[in-house]
């Protein structure tokens, strides 16, 4: 008996992070903030592909998709290069102080006629979006 409990709280411990990093609880889901900026440092790399989106002074951390779910949508690392202009919408922290976006439902790069939307807007996660305009 003691050890199936240790089993179930060792799990119940390595879920914790898991469950903690997808928390939206400091975003308004609702929200359609547009940043348009541009692109400092791309990491393409999971949890999150992370974009920093320079906007006038201020440096905003985007926390888009995964690696996966950007290649189910057709997208790749060689579309996205620092320099480009980026157009961002999503959710921004609540916290004015914390200058992250999540919750990611547009990104879209003008001069590359790039134009993604998130699958679960969409309503066809099998649509490929990202294509163009």
């Amino acid at each position: 008996m003691g050890s199936r409990f240790a089993c179930l709280l060792s799990l119940l411990l390595l879920a914790a992070p898991v469950l903690a990093h997808h928390s939206y609880a400091d975003y308004d889901r609702t929200e359609r903030f547009e940043l348009h900026g541009i692109i400092t440092q791309i990491h393409w790399g999971n949890p999150h592909i992370i974009f920093m989106v320079r906007s006038g002074n201020t440096t905003m951390r985007v926390e888009w998709v995964t690696v996966t779910g950007a290649d189910k949508t057709t997208v790749s690392k060689d579309q996205f290069a620092v320099g480009d202009e980026m157009i961002v919408i999503g959710s921004r922290n609540i916290n004015p102080d914390r200058h992250i976006m999540t919750l990611v439902k547009e990104l879209q790069m003008p001069q590359k006629n790039f134009h993604w939307v998130s699958p679960s807007l969409n309503g066809n996660p099998n649509q490929h979006p990202g294509l163009g305009l």
